[in-house]
């Protein structure tokens, strides 16, 4: 029978004002269309409290320092920290996503929002180009728009809610298409496509080269984050070689250096446009990270055993590691200079380990098992639990994990399981050397969609 405390906390934490979510505009609720970031310092110069995704309120004490921070997040879009009472710290990360923000009403809104938005931005370029750069934006009426539809393909989107966007998606689609055109990322006899039969095909093309490689498919937005895509008009998927990853990214970086088929980031701008380009070297450029240490001891308590995540250490940041839920699936956090807003889950990283190591790390199902043969007393699975802890601290002996793990009571397993994954995680790269600091680097990268197997895109957001 489901949980339902577990099933609320699961709702909870899909609603977090994560980075993505704390860049945009509020789509609904009492401060629709106002900036999140807006909102959120309003409510921090009122001293109004702050609502936790977890649960409680949090209340901002050092108001300077938390609005510097916010202005500092429009440059970087990086999750800043908070100062409260007593000097606690939480996360811009660990808020949740209120009405006020425009959440509270589940993610359908924002999420078709978002879609009308994306969808209005490919007739809007199809439009621009049928008319003219230069052309003001009244002169994109209801007429233009229309006629340029038939060169946008966007799934489920109508015509008229795309023709029903508010000034300011009409502006930001104004300024986002008059750029794209001076900066020759699109062209005439291009074609838009948003959730339509091209869209899909090229994503399934990239599952198909990654299963040809035997490995499990990056996520559609880790491996190409692509709100929207542009073909020219003699585009063929025939084109795209599905035998290898490499293969297929090396056509990818080929057809968007030529301007003949591009993924294109979106983000809502209200004054000017920027771009970023992204992998568009083979290899990527990625940046390389450097590893340093392992910690599996709790910095407030000081023992392993009052802590059941992990951290591991590089130069600028950490990485932290604990199961999502009980029993739930692993993830990796990142703090410091590779926090590129969001983690990464058990399965890119069991990845990593088999392209850089030759081996892959356990499976959930299996930490779970030897989990409950710890708690349960069983000698085998006490020693090598013991080894694994040993890895990072040699003097914790055998008796004191038994007299321990005894102390944990009725959710032991629940505890140990999510010890596993990150001691694990630690056996693989304790040796330190180039493959840790390359296994490390992958995840870091993998969360900016940057990996060594992710394909070339640009990026238009707020300039």
């Amino acid at each position: 029978m489901l949980n339902i405390k577990t099933f609320q906390a699961f709702l909870t934490e899909g609603t977090k004002l994560a980075p993505g979510e704390l860049k945009k505009t509020a789509t609904g609720g009492p401060n629709a269309g106002k900036e999140r970031t807006e909102i959120l310092a309003n409510k921090i110069r009122k001293q109004e409290p702050l609502t936790l995704a977890k649960g409680g309120e949090f209340q901002v004490v050092d108001v300077q320092g938390a609005l510097a921070s916010i202005e500092q997040f429009k440059k970087d879009g990086k999750s800043f920290n908070l100062i409260g009472k007593d000097e606690t710290k939480i996360s811009s990360s660990d808020l949740l996503k209120t009405k006020e923000f425009g959440g509270g009403a589940g993610a359908g809104g924002g999420t078709k929002q978002t879609a009308i938005g994306e969808s209005a931005q490919c007739v809007w370029m199809a439009a621009m180009l049928e008319i003219g750069a230069e052309m003001p934006i009244e002169s994109f009426t209801d007429e233009v728009l229309t006629k340029a539809s038939k060169k946008a393909s966007v799934g489920k989107t109508t015509l008229k809610e795309m023709l029903a966007i508010d000034d300011s998606w009409k502006m930001s689609s104004y300024l986002t298409a008059q750029y794209a055109i001076k900066n020759r990322i699109i062209g005439k006899g291009m074609t838009f496509h948003r959730d339509d039969g091209l869209m899909k095909a090229i994503y399934e093309a990239k599952n198909k080269a990654f299963k040809n490689n035997d490995m499990r498919p990056l996520k559609d937005d880790k491996w190409n984050p692509g709100d929207i895509w542009v073909a020219d008009a003699d585009f063929k998927m025939k084109e795209l070689n599905t035998a290898t990853v490499e293969g297929l990214n090396d056509d990818i970086l080929d057809l968007y250096l030529q301007k003949r088929l591009v993924g294109i980031s979106l983000k809502k701008v209200d004054k000017g446009v920027t771009s970023t380009e992204k992998n568009v070297e083979r290899p990527p450029e990625t940046e390389d990270y450097v590893y340093t240490s392992s910690e599996i001891k709790s910095r407030v308590r000081g023992e392993w055993y009052t802590n059941k995540g992990a951290s591991i250490i590089f130069k600028g940041g950490q990485l932290d590691l604990r199961a999502n839920s009980a029993f739930g699936s692993h993830k990796v956090e990142i703090q410091g200079k590779g926090a590129r807003g969001g983690g990464v889950g058990w399965g890119p990283i069991t990845d990593a380990s088999k392209r850089i190591y030759g081996k892959e790390l356990p499976k959930n199902s299996d930490m779970k098992k030897e989990a409950q043969q710890i708690a349960k007393g069983d000698k085998r699975a006490i020693k090598n639990f013991t080894k694994l802890l040993q890895i990072v601290d040699k003097k914790i002996s055998e008796d004191e994990v038994i007299k321990e793990v005894g102390n944990l009571g009725k959710n032991a397993a629940v505890w140990i399981h999510g010890k596993l994954g990150g001691l694990y995680f630690i056996k693989q790269i304790a040796k330190g050397g180039q493959n840790a600091n390359k296994f490390i680097t992958q995840i870091i990268n993998y969360a900016g969609s940057s990996t060594s197997v992710s394909s070339a895109y640009i990026k238009l957001s707020e300039k």
